[in-house]
């Protein structure tokens, strides 16, 4: 599993004009079972995603298409790769 930091490049007005667009996008990536959790960050400065993926590659691969990646007003970092010991219900298929 892998950690990933989005980080806002833009003031907040700007990046929340393309707010609807990206949770849009966001929402498939759930739906396909990539993300398991996803949220603003509390300083509001950006985003913490942590997410399913083969390699940390791929884990930023998945946001290539990001209406906030074309739009310019976010940077995505991968933060940490780990292994989930425990998994909450509902969570063993992530990996």
């Amino acid at each position: 599993m892998f950690v990933i930091f989005g980080n806002y490049t833009a003031p907040i007005e700007e990046v929340d004009s393309h707010r609807d667009e990206h949770l849009q996008f966001i929402g498939g990536l759930v739906a396909a079972g990539k993300i398991v959790a996803v949220g603003r960050r509390a300083a509001g400065d950006g985003s913490v995603v942590i997410l399913s993926a083969e390699s940390g590659d791929a884990a930023l691969a998945l946001f290539s298409d990001d209406p906030y990646i074309e739009a310019g007003v976010v940077e995505y970092e991968l933060a940490a790769e780990f292994t989930a010991g425990l998994k909450a219900p509902g969570l063993e298929d992530y990996s």
